[in-house]
């Protein structure tokens, strides 16, 4: 049996220099726990592999001959590994701390929680997005239509905009991809990414299923960790077509058919006047929109 303590899995594509910083702060400042790392690249073309083989000879590689997505590639390093937790980390992170074992001493104080993460924040030491809420019909009326005032929980919660400036540990609904930590008993009885996902909302999905099950979700401070957020999806246009279709999904996945061609409705249309201008991916998007 395996006595490794917690699996830290990266997924990259096309971001070297991210990549090698981020495992740099993992190895200087991750202390006093039993870690392997995994890096799933998506067939990276800017020499990614030989430098993380060159400088992180220790670290697992999984090379994937197409861009699986992030879901589906970090999937192939969670089935590989035998820790008793899984770590997810962006390429566009670097620990502040000692976040791994901060983290692994929370889950194994609370055994109810089945995922949690730290507190996030960006070059200049500010509290950025680290948690989030579940996204309802209702949420995305009031947001797409500005009803805040007819529905004042729902301003609440969308108005919040998941900084943690409070600095204290609560439970949430959503801790957001970049710095995932999850019980792994739990992805054995609620299964992996849903790989229906390309890009966005899987781990939403995922967190969807964690809660179903009873587990709580908790956002602990005394993890920090910097995420240069966005630095690792560089088209702009294409991520904004990943995100709406995702979204979609996501509704489907977890709410089921009901209102679901009026739910796409109101989620193209925020974003038709933004992708005019791109035919191709307009028409391209839309045929998958269709097929949810």
């Amino acid at each position: 049996m395996s006595n490794t303590d917690v699996s830290i899995i990266l997924v990259t594509y096309n971001t070297q220099e991210l990549t090698l910083n981020c495992l740099n702060s993992i190895y200087e400042k991750t202390k006093d726990i039993n870690f392997d790392v995994w890096v799933v690249d998506n067939n990276s073309s800017d020499n990614t592999v030989n430098a993380i083989k060159e400088k992180f000879p220790q670290v697992n590689l999984i090379q994937n001959k197409i861009n699986l997505g992030f879901g589906s590639a970090n999937n192939c390093a969670i089935k590989q590994s035998q820790a008793k937790y899984i770590f997810l980390l962006n390429t566009d992170t670097e620990l502040k701390n000692n976040a791994v074992k901060i983290l692994f001493d929370y889950m194994e104080e609370n055994p109810q929680t089945g995922a949690a993460g730290g507190n996030l924040y960006d070059s200049e030491d500010k509290n950025v997005h680290s948690y989030g809420y579940f996204q309802t019909f209702k949420s995305k009326m009031v947001k797409t239509f500005h009803l805040y005032n007819m529905f004042p929980k729902e301003k609440e919660k969308l108005k919040d905009k998941g900084e943690n400036q409070e600095e204290i540990i609560k439970e949430v609904e959503i801790i957001v991809g970049a710095d995932l930590f999850l019980r792994k008993s739990v992805l054995d009885k609620i299964g992996l990414f849903d790989e229906d996902f390309f890009l966005y909302d899987e781990e939403s999905e995922l967190q969807f299923r964690l809660k179903q099950t009873g587990y709580k979700i908790f956002i602990n401070p005394n993890a920090k960790i910097f995420h240069y957020e966005g630095k690792s999806s560089k088209d702009k246009i294409s991520s904004r077509k990943y995100k709406m279709v995702s979204e979609i999904l996501f509704y489907k996945k977890c709410y089921g058919s009901k209102f679901l061609w009026l739910y796409k409705i109101i989620c193209c249309i925020p974003n038709i006047i933004r992708l005019l201008f791109h035919p191709k991916i307009i028409i391209n998007t839309f045929n998958e929109i269709r097929k949810i």
